[in-house]
This record gives C-alpha cells, sequence and structure tokens, in this order.
C-alpha cells in the first residue's frame, strides 16, 4: 500500500507561485496546498477512523486498568501530588476558557480591534506570557500525575495515561463544528 503525501506549502513570496518566482516546483502534478485547499472527503474519513482509533484505544486501557476507579479510590496514588496536578489542569482549563470565551465577548472586532480576540495573534499582544504560562503547567501537571500514579502501574503508568491523553484529545474529532 503506497502512502502519498501532500506537498508543504511555502508560499511566502508575496502570493507568487514557484515558477513566477523563478524557481521550479519539484512536482508540477501535485494538488494544489494553498490554505484555502479544501480536503477531499477520503482525507477526512482517514482522519475520523485514526481519531476513532486512538478512542477505541484509550477506552480499552482505561477500563482494563480501572483508571478511574483506580485514581480516585486506589490508597497507593499519592494524593497530594495528584492534588498538585489536578490544580495545575484547573489553572489550564480556566486560561482557556479565558482566552477563548472571555477576551472575544471583551474586545468584539470593530473598528477599533480589528483582530479577532480569538486569535493567537491577538493573544501575543494583548497578553503574551498566557500560552507559556499554560505549557508549563500542563508539562509539570503531567509529571505530577505520573508521579502520583506510579506506585500502581509502575513503569507502564506513562504509556497508560498518555494513551488516554491522546484518546482524550482525539475525541474532540467528534465534536460537530457546524
Amino acid at each position: 500500500m503506497a502512502v502519498t503525501y501532500r506537498k508543504v506549502s511555502t508560499n511566502d513570496g508575496g502570493g507568487l507561485s514557484e515558477r513566477a518566482r523563478g524557481q521550479s516546483p519539484e512536482d508540477e502534478s501535485a494538488p494544489d496546498t494553498s490554505s484555502n485547499a479544501v480536503r477531499s472527503q477520503s482525507e477526512r474519513i482517514a482522519d475520523k477512523l485514526h481519531a476513532l482509533a486512538w478512542v477505541v484505544v484509550a477506552y480499552g486501557i482505561s477500563s482494563y486498568t480501572h483508571l478511574f476507579h483506580t485514581v480516585l479510590t486506589d490508597e497507593r496514588i499519592l494524593r497530594p501530588i495528584l492534588h498538585a496536578s489536578i490544580v495545575l489542569f484547573s489553572i489550564n482549563i480556566v486560561l482557556t476558557i479565558y482566552l477563548t470565551v472571555y477576551l472575544p465577548f471583551k474586545f468584539p472586532v470593530t473598528s477599533t480591534h480589528k483582530t479577532p480576540a480569538s486569535s493567537p495573534a491577538f493573544w501575543e499582544v494583548y497578553c503574551p506570557r498566557v500560552i507559556p504560562t499554560m505549557t508549563a503547567f500542563g508539562v509539570i501537571g503531567s509529571f505530577l500525575l505520573v508521579r502520583a500514579c506510579y506506585p500502581v502501574w509502575g513503569f507502564l503508568t506513562p504509556f497508560i495515561l498518555g494513551v488516554v491523553a491522546l484518546g482524550m484529545f482525539f475525541s474532540l474529532h467528534f465534536i460537530p463544528w457546524c
């Protein structure tokens, strides 16, 4: 089964194609990869199947290990470290709501504010330290969660929690966005 990859767009020449800039393209028959190119239905289905596979594997692992029951009730879990991890993840959730819900309401797109407040370009100007803070809290929270659960599953803990986290992230593929 041959896998074909799309050519990554390097369109930084002011909207000019490679031929117009005097460069020869590597493949004349490559599909259009501009930012407004529409993905084919088979690519969208492949993405959904890939996401579904991660969700199914995450569900299987969490069921087999009784993940949620174990984290909530097992005495071997290091509770203070687990609580610190939960606090850091909660701060990340609050900051995400701040960036995606509160800022767009406070700064709607008007003649004064032309950049949407829900865009990273706006965040870099208005609140440049939020994304690095969220990244640090996410990494530290992940390490603390692994450490809190390590007495239960041992060296398999990062694998179990990583697969479940990826399954949770990929489950967002199934939220209809209109």
